[in-house]
C-alpha cells in the first residue's frame, strides 16, 4: 500500500508539471499580464470568496469581473480623455522653458548660486545645484515623453490596449475561481504542508497589498494632490502634471519635489509670489506629508521588512524587470523572509525532536 501511494504520488506530481509546462506555453507571449493578473487575484480572492457565500450561480464571477474591468479601465480612460490633450501643451511649455533664457535671469542667477554654494558644502553633492538640477529636467523631460507617448500609443493601439485588458481580467478571474484547483495543484507541486503553503500565500498576499497600498495609492493621492495644488495656484494644464507627479512620486527621497519644486520656483519669478509660497506649502505640508507617512505605513504593514530594504527592492526589481518589478521585487523579498522563518521553524522543530 505504501509503495502504491509512493507511486501515485510520483504520477500526480508528473502530471501537476505536465499541467504547468501547458499553462506556461499558453501564457508565454504574456508574462507580465499574467504575473500582474496572478497577483491582483492573489489580494483579491478573500472578496471573491465573500461574494460567492452572498451570492450563488455566475453573480459572483460576473460581479467580480465588471468590479476589476471598471477599476482597471478607469484610469486609463482618464489619461486618455483628460490627461492626453493637456500632455501636448504642458510637453510644449517644458521644451519652451528649457530652451528660454529664463533661467539667465539676474534674480534667478543669483538664487542658484547662493544655494549651488550651500549644497557644494554637502558630502556628494560636489556639483552643485546645476548638476542636480540639470539631471532633474532630464528626468522630467523623459517622464513627460514617457507620459504623452504612452497615451498617443494607447490611444492609437486601443484594440490592443482592450485586448490586454480583457486578458487580464480573465486570467485573474481564473484564478479566484479556479482558487481551490490552483491551491491543491501547488500542493502536489511542491509537496508542501497546507499550512506552509497558506503561510507563503499570505506573505505574498500582504506583499502585493503593500505596494497597492504604499506605492501606486500613495502614487495616486499625491498627484491628485499635486494637481489641485497647480489648478487653484495656476499652473497651466494642471492635469498632466499631476499625473507625471503620481509618475515620479515613486522616486525615493526626491518623488514630486521633481515636479512641484520647479512650478514654484516659476511661479515666483514668472507669475506670483503669494502663488508660489502656497503652492510650496500645500505641496510640503500635505503632498510630502502622505509620502511621509502613508508610504512607510502600508509598506511596512505588507512586509515584516525595513523600510530601507524595501524601498531597495523596489529599485532593484524594476532595474531588473521593468514597471513590473514595483511587483516583483517586494514579493521576492516577502516570499525570502517567508522561506527563512519556515526555515528556521524547521530546524527548531527537529531539534526538539532530537
Amino acid at each position: 500500500m505504501t509503495e502504491y501511494a509512493s507511486k501515485q504520488k510520483r504520477l500526480s506530481r508528473i502530471l501537476a508539471i505536465i499541467a504547468l509546462v501547458a499553462w506556461l506555453i499558453l501564457l508565454r507571449p504574456f508574462p507580465i499580464t499574467t504575473f500582474l493578473a496572478a497577483c491582483v487575484s492573489c489580494v483579491l480572492y478573500p472578496w471573491y470568496e465573500r461574494l460567492a457565500e452572498r451570492f450563488s450561480g455566475i453573480w459572483p464571477t460576473a460581479i467580480y469581473a465588471a468590479g476589476l474591468f471598471l477599476v482597471t479601465a478607469l484610469p486609463i480612460v482618464v489619461v486618455v480623455m483628460l490627461v492626453a490633450p493637456q500632455a501636448v501643451n504642458g510637453l510644449t511649455i517644458l521644451d519652451q522653458i528649457m530652451n528660454s533664457d529664463w533661467f539667465r535671469r539676474p534674480e534667478i542667477q543669483s538664487l542658484i548660486a547662493t544655494i549651488d554654494n550651500w549644497i557644494k558644502e554637502l558630502p556628494g553633492l560636489e556639483g552643485g545645484l546645476k548638476q542636480i538640477a540639470a539631471q532633474m529636467a532630464g528626468i522630467a523631460g523623459t517622464a513627460a515623453r514617457t507620459v504623452l507617448t504612452s497615451s498617443l500609443e494607447l490611444a492609437g493601439s486601443a484594440l490592443n490596449g482592450l485586448f490586454v485588458l480583457l486578458l487580464f481580467v480573465m486570467i485573474s478571474v481564473m484564478c479566484v475561481v479556479q482558487g481551490a484547483v490552483i491551491r491543491e495543484f501547488s500542493l502536489r507541486l511542491s509537496t508542501f504542508p497546507d499550512d506552509m503553503l497558506g503561510r507563503f500565500i499570505t506573505a505574498i498576499r500582504n506583499a502585493v497589498r503593500g505596494v497597492l497600498m504604499g506605492i501606486i495609492l500613495v502614487a495616486m493621492i499625491q498627484g491628485f494632490l499635486c494637481g489641485l495644488g497647480f489648478r487653484v495656484a495656476g499652473v497651466p494644464q494642471p492635469a498632466f502634471w499631476g499625473l507625471l507627479a503620481t509618475f515620479v512620486a515613486p522616486i525615493p527621497f526626491v518623488g514630486t519635489s521633481l515636479v512641484w519644486l520647479p512650478a514654484v520656483i516659476w511661479l515666483w519669478f514668472a507669475v506670483s509670489k503669494t502663488a508660489a509660497i502656497g503652492l510650496l506649502l500645500w505641496c510640503v505640508l500635505a503632498v510630502t506629508s502622505v509620502d511621509n507617512v502613508l508610504r512607510p505605513m502600508f509598506l511596512k504593514t505588507g512586509i515584516n521588512a525595513t523600510f530601507v530594504a524595501l524601498i531597495l527592492s523596489i529599485l532593484l526589481g524594476m532595474a531588473a524587470f521593468g514597471p513590473v518589478g514595483i511587483f516583483a521585487g517586494p514579493v521576492a523579498v516577502a516570499v525570502a523572509i517567508q522561506a527563512g522563518i519556515e526555515s528556521t521553524a524547521s530546524d527548531a522543530s527537529y531539534k526538539k525532536m532530537d
